[in-house]
């Protein structure tokens, strides 16, 4: 079970926050700074973005540090498995916690941004199940070549 007060405690208090999925590696990256004196950088606007794990939270400072260079370190920076599907990302109320987070800084888009997300991250959610009931990227258990009719 996941205290999901507490997550809504986190995205309403960080600044910076990813989220981790059982079925897939990718991680849904939330960073609400934005440097208003660069409005078409890439430092110009909240980001919401979907991105390869890192295996330290420093990598993942030097990574915004690349990507986002104005903004400098994170001030509250938090990390989460979220360990049910997408759909229930949405059903519990988190995905609204956290798409009121990223609209509330005002930027125009920031809707259709945390949409286009979702969306990935559904797809991403359908596209490793099949792949398990396929038996692609996984290792079975029990063999159906081996199988015999009973």
């Amino acid at each position: 079970m996941i205290d999901l007060s507490e997550l809504r405690s986190i995205i309403a208090a960080s600044d910076v926050f990813a989220v981790a999925f059982r079925l897939f590696p990718e991680r849904l990256l939330i960073d609400t700074r934005y440097d208003a004196s660069d409005p078409d950088g890439p430092s110009g606007m909240p980001m919401v973005a979907i991105v390869d794990p890192v295996e330290t939270m420093e990598e993942r400072f030097f990574w915004l540090g690349q990507n986002r260079p104005s903004l400098g370190v994170p001030q509250r920076f938090n990390f989460f498995m979220w360990p049910h599907s997408i759909r229930y990302l949405e059903e519990s109320g988190i995905w609204a916690a956290v798409r009121e987070r990223v609209v509330s800084t005002g930027f125009a888009g920031a809707g259709g941004t945390c949409g286009a997300a979702l969306a990935d991250l559904a797809g991403r959610e359908r596209e490793a199940t099949i792949d398990a009931i396929r038996g692609d990227r996984y290792h079975t258990v029990w063999s159906a070549s081996g199988a015999r009719d009973a």
